[in-house]
């Protein structure tokens, strides 16, 4: 089997490798992503948005304690406490520890910090649905990962995506349809798409990079079985039966399934038979879904009022709110 290589895509730009070298080594991976990087629906260009960055780090505290040599200002108050602390913090709630609205040259950048092991353990299992789901949009890879296990995973949560969404739409159903249930997925029970978010931006991340999510998304669409795409028509047709739920339901994390309960069950290969069965599975799973990323978004936005700062996280917030009031009024 070939080995899976995250594509790249046509957003170039030399800033991306020249932020990600300026920060310590020991980043295994790193990625562009966001509305400053990728230009959305609605958007006429991308120079006047913050870009965000995701590092992956193998030993937290020591990148972190490098990072404050380098970088004190871009913490809040909890620079006080030392590298030990901040790395407690990070890996608490979904794993992640962000510095927002931090300069750099004429753009602002937010990064977030994430080990190995928290973003290996999300992309397959799914534990909070958060960087999971942010990869299962297009991003620009600055930093490719080297380690083969590393790539696995990547590839093992789009796959997850893929599945997961089938199993969420009805037997037709357009391509971006599609994409947009994929991209939905992370968002699914988000407190902030009920106050701070754009109430338009799934459409407008989807309809402003629908070539990206091809690139992506292709060579698994055409390797899924019970997958049909109608070239006449311009749609895909599923088959909806008890065999292809159960073949779906095996590439759904078994984080996600755990929030299920059934009496009948004792193991998650017990639950999958069961939910193949049940024509309400696409509910139970979607209840399921919105639990997982409800728990995650709530403690994950907590925390980023300590790691950004109260005036940081006012302002970052604030902007947020715009978007949200601007998105309904549409």
């Amino acid at each position: 089997m070939a080995k899976f290589v995250y594509p790249k895509f046509g957003v170039t730009n030399p800033i991306y490798q020249k932020i990600v070298t300026s920060f310590p080594s020991g980043m295994q991976m790193a990625f562009a992503y966001g509305s400053g990087v990728f230009k959305q629906q609605g958007q006429t260009e991308t120079s006047q948005k913050m870009m965000d960055f995701i590092f992956v780090v193998n030993d937290p505290v020591s990148w972190h304690r490098q990072n404050l040599k380098e970088n004190a200002h871009h913490y809040s108050f909890l620079r006080r406490y030392g590298p030990g602390v901040i790395s407690a913090i990070q890996e608490s709630s979904a794993g992640l520890y962000f510095n927002p609205m931090v300069p750099f040259g004429d753009r602002l950048i937010k990064y977030g910090v994430i080990s190995n092991w928290a973003m290996a353990q999300d992309l397959v299992q799914w534990r909070h649905l958060y960087i999971s789901g942010r990869l299962h949009k297009p991003v620009v890879m600055v930093k490719s990962p080297d380690d083969e296990k590393a790539n696995d995973a990547l590839k093992t949560n789009l796959k997850s995506a893929v599945h997961t969404s089938l199993l969420l739409l009805p037997e037709k159903f357009t391509e971006v349809d599609l994409f947009m249930q994929i991209s939905s997925l992370s968002y699914t029970g988000d407190i902030r798409m009920s106050f701070g978010e754009d109430q338009n931006k799934v459409r407008n991340i989807v309809n402003g990079g629908i070539d990206n999510f091809r690139i992506l998304y292709k060579p698994l669409l055409l390797n899924s079985d019970f997958l049909h795409w109608d070239t006449e028509k311009k749609c895909f047709e599923q088959e909806y039966s008890h065999r292809a739920r159960r073949y779906h339901l095996d590439l759904v994390p078994g984080n996600i399934l755990r929030y299920i309960y059934s009496r009948e069950v004792e193991t998650l290969d017990g639950l999958r038979d069961v939910l193949a069965q049940d024509r309400q599975c696409n509910n139970k799973l979607y209840d399921a879904l919105q639990k997982t990323v409800s728990r995650s978004s709530k403690t994950q936005s907590a925390k980023g009022i300590l790691t950004g700062g109260f005036s940081r996280s006012t302002k970052y917030g604030a902007d947020k709110v715009k978007k949200w009031f601007g998105s309904r009024n549409k």
